[in-house]
């Protein structure tokens, strides 16, 4: 019954504060020109911090996750989700990938806001594992590991839906090869919002935005270094580190669009998404 009840709390407030933070961002006039040229509200993934408060007053209020776990993930969804609402609305699109931030600082001592997020959002991942059983180079690889899950959903989000289905399809290989009840407990929030939002980002009413990649895949990094076992860590580390590698070298949009699987899996559930 407790279980159900957080549930229950999960979904009302993704119904009720999607559509809310919809009208807030245009209200503040927070609209994207997306791919096809439509402009639609920006960062709504703003949305997943709030709904994970929400939730995880509830869950520590029931006993549901430790006070420990709560707190962490606070840190790195509430943290790295500012950090990206803060990229959203004042960075450009000019520096491309942390290599490009790097460049734009050290050619003309610049400090964009992409660079900023990099590194603020990396102490933040270093926080949010400090304390965890282990000496200093375990702790910085599964900071690490939290701050690559969180760039690659950001490197992705140039699509509707590419982000979320990535986010969807790691959190099934978490749930079905290394889950525990606990890290299930703490996805709860951010895959039923997911599943809430998925039709408005696929139909092009909204876009996720740093702001939801960031905390989304921030919350999915943290939930596999603080339950899964090693071995599982280790993979997705080294996934993790290739795909961002691969990022600041080949075009993803590029590989998908040529790579029929792939393509089908992208376009999945958009309207004429070929065109």
């Amino acid at each position: 019954m407790t279980i159900l009840v957080y549930l229950v709390v999960i979904f009302v407030a993704s119904l009720l504060l999607l559509p809310f933070w919809a009208e807030l961002m245009r209200w503040g006039r927070h609209l994207e020109v997306n791919y096809r040229g439509r402009s639609i509200p920006q960062s709504m993934g703003g949305v997943y911090p709030l709904v994970f408060l929400l939730a995880a007053a509830w869950a520590n209020r029931a006993g549901l996750i430790s006070t420990e776990f709560l707190i962490r993930m606070m840190l790195v969804t509430v943290g790295l989700g500012v950090l990206g609402l803060v990229d959203d609305i004042w960075g450009n699109d000019r520096d491309k990938g942390f290599g490009g931030h790097l460049k734009r600082f050290f050619s003309y001592g610049q400090v964009s806001t992409g660079l900023l997020k990099a590194v603020a959002g990396f102490f933040l991942s270093l926080l949010a594992v400090a304390g965890l059983q282990g000496f200093f180079l375990l702790i910085f690889w599964r900071a690490l590991m939290v701050a690559l899950a969180a760039n690659l959903l950001n490197l992705l989000d140039l699509r509707p839906g590419r982000s979320l289905k990535c986010f969807f399809l790691l959190a099934l290989l978490y749930a079905g090869l290394a889950s525990s009840e606990s890290g299930i407990l703490l996805l709860f929030p951010f895959l039923l919002t997911s599943l809430v939002y998925l039709p408005k980002d696929l139909a092009e009413k909204g876009m996720l935005g740093d702001a939801g990649a960031n905390a989304l895949g921030g919350a999915l990094g943290l939930t596999v270094v603080l339950t899964a076992p090693f071995t599982f860590q280790l993979v997705l580390f080294l996934l993790l580190l290739l795909l961002n590698i691969m990022a600041e070298r080949v075009s993803f949009s590029r590989i998908i669009v040529s790579t029929p699987i792939l393509h089908f899996f992208d376009n999945l559930g958009i309207k004429n998404g070929d065109k």
